[in-house]
């Protein structure tokens, strides 16, 4: 069952069927597949018990992802119609892997969402109220989305899959 095809198949498959993560991490372990590899794949799959609890959230968060859009969009607008939809379809694509649900999605926004907060920062000069207020529906918004992951993908960690003295460890 070298096959990655064939290994993801048969992991779905026992997942389907109701077998906790760390005995389908057991079972495919032997395959020809690297640890690290399936229990990447392992983690990313979200609970789905947790995804249907978090369904307003997720709603909640992607409405804020179109309402970032189109302030994106209305604020480009007069440089380029062009520069103006091709930036405002990048918080479309993050709620589209909110909804999906894409642990990469998750993990993607609160990265990108910490550089652009610590560029903010840096040019922060003096208390300015409007500055104050971006900086903090920043920093709440990735303290959202960060919940949500841990919610959703309860065996994910930011970077990856969790790990405890050196071994994957899953929740259920």
């Amino acid at each position: 069952m070298a096959d990655k095809k064939a290994v993801r198949a048969r992991m779905n498959e026992l997942l389907a069927q109701g077998v906790g993560k760390t005995e389908v991490f057991r079972q495919l372990a032997t395959t020809d597949i690297k640890p690290r590899v399936l229990a990447g794949w392992l983690a990313a799959t979200p609970d789905m018990s947790a995804r249907q609890a978090m369904s307003v959230h997720i709603t909640i968060l992607c409405g804020l992802m179109v309402a970032q859009a189109l302030i994106v969009f209305m604020v480009l607008l007069p440089v380029s119609l062009f520069f103006a939809l091709v930036i405002a379809m990048i918080p479309l694509l993050f709620a589209w892997g909110f909804r999906k649900p894409a642990a990469g999605a998750y993990s993607g926004y609160i990265l990108l969402s910490i550089i652009s907060i610590a560029q903010n920062a840096a040019k922060f000069r003096g208390i300015d109220t409007p500055t104050v207020i971006g900086l903090a529906i920043g920093i709440a918004t990735i303290c959202y989305v960060a919940w949500i992951q841990w919610r959703v993908f309860p065996d994910m960690t930011f970077a990856g899959p969790n790990r405890k003295s050196g071994e994957y460890v899953f929740k259920t």
